[in-house]
């Protein structure tokens, strides 16, 4: 009887969360600009750790493509400049120049839309 009395709380609260999801929607992480930007700024101060890494160069940014582009040069430079110490990202200092130029593009894009709301 405990067994069918928890599979039926299962149910209902599967239906319930099934529910939710339906007239909410499921939750879905965007990358945006001021992200990628905050991301480069702590790998340059060497403060990023590997699994924050990991997430932006494995996710694709399919609602940006030029983000995206972003993101595959990171992961390319990635490939020959990275290293990790203690858990941190750390790039040597050709990859810390690259990622400097990625941030400096970034950045001005950034100021343009700031300029375009206003």
């Amino acid at each position: 009887m405990d067994f069918i009395i928890t599979v039926a709380l299962i149910f209902c609260v599967v239906m319930l969360a099934l529910l939710v999801f339906r007239y909410v929607g499921l939750p879905v992480y965007r990358v945006e600009a001021v992200n990628i930007k905050a991301l480069l700024e702590s790998v340059l101060a060497e403060t990023a750790t590997i699994a924050n890494w990991d997430v932006f160069v494995g996710m694709p940014i399919r609602h940006d493509p030029e983000l995206d582009k972003i993101r595959q040069q990171c992961a390319m430079l990635a490939e020959s400049a990275l290293s990790e110490r203690h858990g941190l990202v750390i790039f040597n200092s050709r990859g810390r120049e690259e990622l400097m130029q990625i941030l400096d593009g970034l950045k001005r894009e950034l100021q343009a839309l700031e300029h375009n709301h206003e």
